[in-house]
């Protein structure tokens, strides 16, 4: 969807990772991330970063001994969803008409 500048969402946020954001999915939010999800978000997070393919449930399994954490199913679920969904992205090919 083009921004306010004409260019598209997409190359908004992958400007904003080139930039080292660390998290430029969250800028395509216009809402902060609602407390309530934090500790799963950052859950996520620290295990997708640690993960060098996609995450599963013995990473899940052993992040939570390790960080004495205890995911509920729909937790663990609602991380490898999200893991799935952020691989899709990253392996979607990049468009050609859209130049950094």
């Amino acid at each position: 969807v083009p921004q306010g500048d004409g260019a598209p969402l997409r190359v908004h946020l992958q400007r904003a990772a080139a930039a080292g954001v660390r998290d430029p999915l969250l800028l395509a939010s216009k809402q902060a991330l609602p407390r309530a999800l934090e500790a799963l978000w950052s859950a996520f997070l620290a295990l997708r970063s640690a993960c060098k393919g996609p995450v599963s449930h013995a990473e899940i399994c052993a992040w939570q001994q390790l960080n004495s954490v205890r995911l509920s199913p729909w937790e663990v679920e609602t991380v490898l969803c999200c893991d799935r969904a952020a691989r899709e992205i990253d392996n979607a090919p990049a468009r050609k008409d859209v130049s950094l």
